[in-house]
């Protein structure tokens, strides 16, 4: 399952116990994708960061503005995560694949 966020990009929770119910994997999945857009600015934002983000994979030379919207998605990714996955309990392997749409 995936949470799709006005199909702008897709949310997948992945290495989560496969004990884990699949209302509790969707409900994770659109915690993090709200609690991205909380951090972003809303659903563009988000898609456009990761664009951005992407982007930059391989990229020889950064520049301020591409190293601090990295950072910031960095940073909000992992309150994202902290907080989609605090209602699961122990998960440690499990990480949240975000795909533009």
């Amino acid at each position: 399952m995936e949470a799709v966020a006005d199909s702008l990009y897709t949310v997948a929770l992945r290495d989560a116990p496969s004990s884990l119910p699949a209302d509790a994997r969707i409900t994770a999945e659109a915690r993090y994708a709200r609690e991205l857009e909380r951090a972003l600015g809303g659903p563009e934002q988000v898609a456009t960061a990761l664009d951005a983000v992407l982007s930059l994979e391989g990229a020889d030379m950064i520049s301020a503005a591409d190293k601090a919207m990295a950072e910031r998605w960095q940073k909000a990714a992992g309150t994202a995560r902290d907080r989609a996955l605090s209602q699961i309990g122990e998960v440690e392997e499990a990480y949240f694949e975000v795909r533009l749409g």
